[in-house]
């Protein structure tokens, strides 16, 4: 590689950068630099306090995210040294997302097409938010940077313990991306290849494990809580909501809660209605059960595999429902800030690139078959998919689906846009050539 990452993309991507910059600049203007509390942001401060007193109780959110809380100064109030931080993880995803479509083979043009989407208002206006996306969009995006960045020789052990080490860290930001490290894993072992191929695995393998099953197993023997978080059961119950009341007579009075409480949000509406009514329903379950803390956990958990376990099909009905709902534009505070006119024009502009992404991202393959995608732009566009799909398959088999557990993949899913585009445009032009030799 002609030179290190910044000056790479300093000498070929001055109009990225300048379009980065700019929307940097007006974002900082418009927000005050300041950041904003969201929906989720007070269990994100609780687990910072927890975690700054000593971590001497289960927290409900992985520690990633609270951590950058803490070293932001920002677990107890909104802060200026958080927003330029999250300003700067955004910035740097866009920049190693730039720095593999010129790597693809990506002209200037799309490149800088490519930095464009990433400062639209809905992606931008998240660094705003005390939330996890800036932060998980960099992991994930650091992640498929690296895995498409040959080691030097003899760096090979290094190369993938940071992978390991990335895939752990976004596994601790967001639980639902701990399943990154399974097709990581897998492409680092086709990539070498042989013996050196399955140890290079492993090693991808060992240090994700041990961040992720680590803080499982320390959960657990600390807190009487195996896994990642102690929200696992409430967010799975996002798949049960449709067809609770087939629950049996054993799981009353509960049985009778859930119920009432999905059917109140239905009536509530909303864009995730009814599944998230589990939050809703927790103090009032809590009271009929007599459970409490842990125990309550378990119980809803032993209701999600009761219901999925005996109801299947109406299971994979809300995986279809949360299929589309991840799709769509992001319908959170963060996104639609900016009025109903603005937000109203966001969600025609979504639906137009959701077609063209749809469009130019599923002639890849048959191009690739027909011996028209030359290797970088495709190893490229099969690794930005394959983490994308990785990240859309937990979203919507173990949760509602909704357009922010998207956040993380949105650079990669912009670059299989830009990529895809190129290819298209490629072969193409290369059309009349052909008949002209013919």
């Amino acid at each position: 590689m002609d030179g290190g990452l910044w000056r790479r993309t300093w000498r070929h991507d001055r109009p990225a950068l300048a379009v980065t910059g700019a929307a940097a600049l007006l974002a900082s203007i418009g927000w005050r630099a300041i950041t904003r509390p969201m929906g989720d942001t007070p269990s994100y401060r609780a687990t910072a306090a927890i975690l700054r007193d000593g971590w001497g109780s289960i927290t409900e959110r992985g520690p990633g995210y609270p951590l950058l809380l803490v070293l932001t100064g920002a677990d107890d109030r909104s802060s200026r040294v958080l927003f330029l931080a999250q300003l700067a993880l955004h910035v740097a995803a866009i920049v190693l997302v730039v720095d593999l479509a010129r790597r693809a083979d990506v002209g200037r043009f799309g490149r800088t097409a490519l930095a464009l989407l990433l400062v639209a208002p809905p992606v931008l206006l998240r660094v705003v938010y005390e939330a996890t996306e800036a932060l998980a969009a960099l992991l994930v995006t650091a992640i498929a940077w690296l895995l498409l960045t040959p080691p030097e020789p003899g760096r090979r052990v290094r190369w993938a313990v940071a992978l390991g080490l990335l895939c752990g860290g976004a596994g601790l930001t967001r639980p639902n991306l701990a399943v990154l490290v399974v097709p990581v894993a897998v492409v680092v072992a086709v990539r070498v290849g042989g013996a050196d191929g399955r140890r290079a695995a492993i090693a991808v393998a060992g240090p994700a494990m041990l961040l992720i099953g680590g803080l499982a197993v320390a959960n657990g023997l600390r807190f009487d809580s195996y896994g990642l978080t102690p929200l696992t059961p409430y967010h799975l119950n996002a798949k049960t909501a449709p067809y609770v009341e087939e629950l049996p007579e054993r799981f009353e009075p509960g049985r009778s809660v859930l119920i009432e409480a999905r059917d109140a949000a239905l009536l509530h509406g909303g864009s995730s209605a009814p599944d998230n009514y589990i939050w809703d329903a927790r103090p009032a379950l809590e009271e009929a059960t007599g459970l409490r803390g842990r125990a309550l956990d378990r119980w809803v958990l032993a209701v999600d595999r009761h219901l999925i376990a005996h109801h299947p099909l109406d299971y994979l009905d809300t995986v279809e429902a949360a299929s589309l709902r991840y799709v769509q534009m992001d319908s959170q505070p963060a996104v639609q800030g900016l009025g109903r006119p603005i937000a109203q024009l966001e969600q025609l502009l979504h639906l137009g690139l959701l077609a063209v992404t749809v469009a130019l991202v599923s002639l890849v393959p048959g191009l690739a078959l027909a011996g028209q995608v030359a290797r970088r732009p495709w190893q490229s566009w099969v690794v930005a998919m394959l983490l994308s799909a990785s990240t859309w398959l937990s979203a919507v088999t173990t949760e509602s689906g909704t357009a922010r557990l998207r956040a993380p993949v949105e650079p990669l899913l912009a670059l299989g846009v830009v990529v895809s585009a190129s290819v298209v445009r490629r072969a193409w032009r290369s059309r009349p050539a052909r008949r002209g030799t013919a």
